[in-house]
């Protein structure tokens, strides 16, 4: 299986590919997309390397089945993936969600952007701060 960089988890799909696109255009050609959270945790299975694994996942906080919260809860829980860098990216921010997700071990979490131009500044950054 090739080499992920980013894994994206959300299920609108408009999203997915602006987002996807955005980082593209930055230089990150290996981007994979999950609409769920149990379908990103199959899909991480299927890595028998754990250098292939994702170097980062962008989550949606609300995502169909289980939440954001506890996807990031369960993946860090586990050895193989606690590593993995995780930023949330989603349509709605308050304190106490920011500080829950920090606690459970995100590293950004980032309002979505209005315009393809915005989306590409995120990319932009977050590419420059992981180094992907």
């Amino acid at each position: 299986m090739a080499v992920c960089k980013i894994l994206i988890i959300d299920d609108d799909l408009d999203d997915v590919e602006i987002l996807a696109d955005a980082f593209k255009s930055s230089g990150v050609e290996s981007v994979h997309y999950e609409h769920t959270a149990m379908q990103a945790f199959m899909y991480l299975e299927k890595f028998k390397n754990p250098e292939h694994l994702p170097k980062l996942i962008v989550t949606d906080s609300l995502l169909p089945g289980i939440t954001g919260a506890e996807f990031l809860a369960d993946l860090k829980a586990m050895e193989l993936y606690k590593h993995i860098h995780v930023i949330v990216l989603s349509g709605s921010k308050t304190k106490r969600e920011v500080e829950r997700y920090r606690e459970l071990g995100a590293i950004d979490y980032i309002i979505k952007p209005n315009t393809y131009g915005e989306y590409q500044k995120v990319a932009l950054d977050i590419k420059t701060r992981i180094e992907l």
